[in-house]
């Protein structure tokens, strides 16, 4: 069975990552410190994940933000991202160490192997 590539947005209010995953290895890709603008900061973490998208390096997307931030983001995602977001959490990780996200994300990794 393939193991999936999954592209993560871990988003706060303060700041925001982007993690990637070829199961079971996590590897940050980016930090973006949060614009004061909250209209240019949920544009700034859409681009972003465009972007890293765009480089084909990945099967899904899965999203963790505060019901709010995840609301805004949903909002803004064009078609063409909606329809690979595998999962949403709505949880504020920014702070969380990477060593300590997969738990976090047993589910969503479940439903991969199920696939």
């Amino acid at each position: 069975m393939k193991k999936l590539r999954t592209l993560y947005l871990i988003a706060s209010e303060e700041e925001f990552r982007l993690v990637h995953t070829h199961e079971p290895d996590w590897a940050l890709i980016a930090t973006h410190k949060a614009d004061p603008d909250a209209h240019r900061y949920t544009h700034a973490i859409v681009d972003a994940l465009a972007a890293e998208w765009a480089t084909a390096k990945h099967d899904r997307i899965v999203i963790a933000a505060g019901p709010k931030l995840l609301g805004d983001v949903r909002a803004h995602l064009p078609k063409t991202l909606q329809a690979h977001v595998a999962a949403e959490l709505h949880k504020d990780l920014a702070k969380t160490p990477l060593h300590d996200l997969p738990p976090h994300f047993a589910k969503v990794s479940e439903a991969a192997e199920e696939v």
